[in-house]
């Protein structure tokens, strides 16, 4: 009999950003490469905190390791290093708000951005408060393969951002973001990545407006009834993820 052709075993790990990309494989807005074999795995909200490192092993507990192994089409409640080939974590808590916000109102006000030893110390410090980016760094470190694809920027004209306890009053000055600073931020935030072993994807350039923000046009159903400026559209998964596959293409062709 001919020989199975290598396939490489790749794995969603995410939180509810995790819905937009299913909705848009499904609707044909992306397809998954040949050769590559794609499995889900995750919790939305705050059941994402059911999610921990356990012997080496991401498991899952209580309300996240039923919705781990639903989302899951082979009924997986742990996934251990070895398990998959390639693992990306999409969204998994990382939120870019908390870290473009501040230094992009700081560079406002002063003109410009930190230096280049203080963004790089800001984004290790960032990236190491979420529990998701030090599972990933822990997987890393055992030989597995994995990308970070971040939660993305607060959607445009969904609610006013300006009121108290949203983006813009918080960071007002954010809004001036250049895409030069943007640049800079997200070059130490892969910077960073890179020294752990992990390939981190931005978001996008032409899917972000007015410093922070992403563009309406990629605002997830029903934003503006529900005030969600978080999720979004099947539309943008498509566009992330034509920044993702060619990561995982050349994956399989070196293979």
């Amino acid at each position: 009999m001919p020989s199975q052709p290598d396939v490489t075993r790749l794995c969603f790990i995410g939180d509810s950003q995790l819905g937009s990309l299913q909705s848009a494989l499904k609707e044909g807005l992306t397809t998954v490469p040949n050769g590559i074999d794609v499995e889900f795995w995750g919790a939305t909200g705050p059941a994402f905190r059911g999610i921990y490192l356990s012997d080496g092993a991401m498991c899952a507990t209580g309300t996240a390791k039923d919705m781990a192994t639903t989302i899951n089409a082979k009924g997986r409640d742990r996934i251990a290093p070895g398990d998959f080939d390639t693992l990306v974590f999409y969204g998994a808590r990382l939120r870019m708000l908390d870290f473009f916000g501040p230094l992009l109102d700081w560079a406002h006000t002063h003109g410009d951005l930190p230096s280049r030893r203080v963004l790089q110390t800001s984004a290790e410090e960032f990236v190491r408060e979420t529990r998701a980016f030090r599972m990933a760094q822990a997987f890393a470190r055992e030989g597995d393969r994995v990308l970070f694809v971040p939660g993305p920027l607060t959607t445009e004209g969904v609610v006013n951002l300006r009121k108290k306890q949203r983006v813009l009053h918080h960071y007002p000055g954010a809004i001036h973001g250049t895409i030069q600073w943007r640049d800079r931020l997200w070059s130490a935030l892969e910077d960073v990545s890179a020294s752990a072993g992990i390939e981190f994807i931005r978001q996008p350039e032409d899917t972000i407006t007015k410093g922070i923000l992403t563009k309406n046009e990629y605002a997830c159903a029903n934003a503006r009834e529900t005030e969600d400026t978080g999720h979004k559209s099947p539309a943008f998964a498509a566009r992330w993820m034509q920044e993702v596959w060619p990561h995982l293409e050349q994956k399989v062709k070196v293979a």
